[in-house]
């Protein structure tokens, strides 16, 4: 099993710094590259750095990208068809995950899920998804597909609170071990494309007994 240890920050995380700015420097990377063989014959460079201030968890995806569309045009949109970014986490002992799915223009689709088998989900309402913070380089919508090569970076902060509130979980401390994985698809664009950080059995995505493990430092 893979494990990702997400470094603490002693300042408020300004996802906007930048990837080789001092705040992000020394945090981990997570390189994004297991695929498919449904994949097309387009495979972008994808990393992930994350830090904690205590507050929130903070994350910042860096995209060596082609095809890349945003035509989602509201939170909860199935932002998965367009150029996104996921991270999907489980608190400790907690019997549910979440699907952060973001797409590259900012667009947020959130579930808490439980056996999506038996349907056992909800929608995160849209006065939780307020409280997120967001940092996209690329414009929220992207209608015509950018097909030349096209680096864009998309930052997230999820405070702590909602974890608690929506599973109960405790907050994390120094050395707390949730669950997580980190993926990359493109639904719909003319090279679609699939990867996860953590080698999964299939293309399936939502499989909390395949996500690895992440370590508060």
């Amino acid at each position: 099993m893979k494990s990702y240890t997400i470094k603490k920050s002693a300042v408020p995380v300004d996802l906007a710094a930048g990837w080789e700015s001092e705040m992000w420097k020394d945090a981990n990377v997570a390189v994004v590259d297991y695929g498919f063989d449904c994949n097309s014959d387009h495979t972008p460079n994808v990393q992930l750095k994350m830090l904690f201030d205590g507050k929130n968890i903070c994350g910042l995806y860096r995209v060596e990208d082609r095809y890349v569309v945003a035509r989602a045009e509201k939170d909860q949109d199935m932002v998965c068809q367009d150029s996104c970014v996921e991270f999907f986490v489980q608190p400790k002992d907690s019997e549910y995950y979440f699907n952060f799915e973001m797409n590259c223009g900012g667009i947020f689709l959130l579930y808490r899920c439980g056996d999506l088998k038996k349907k056992e989900y909800i929608v995160i309402p849209d006065e939780d998804m307020k409280t997120f913070g967001r940092y996209h380089t690329l414009p929220e919508r992207i209608t015509e597909e950018i097909t030349e090569p096209t680096t864009w970076y998309l930052g997230f902060a999820i405070p702590v609170e909602f974890f608690v509130k929506y599973t109960g979980c405790a907050a994390p401390v120094s050395g707390s071990v949730w669950k997580a994985n980190f993926t990359k698809c493109a639904d719909r664009c003319s090279h679609p494309t699939w990867l996860s950080w953590m080698p999964l059995a299939k293309c399936s995505f939502h499989v909390p007994a395949e996500f690895g493990e992440f370590i508060f430092e």
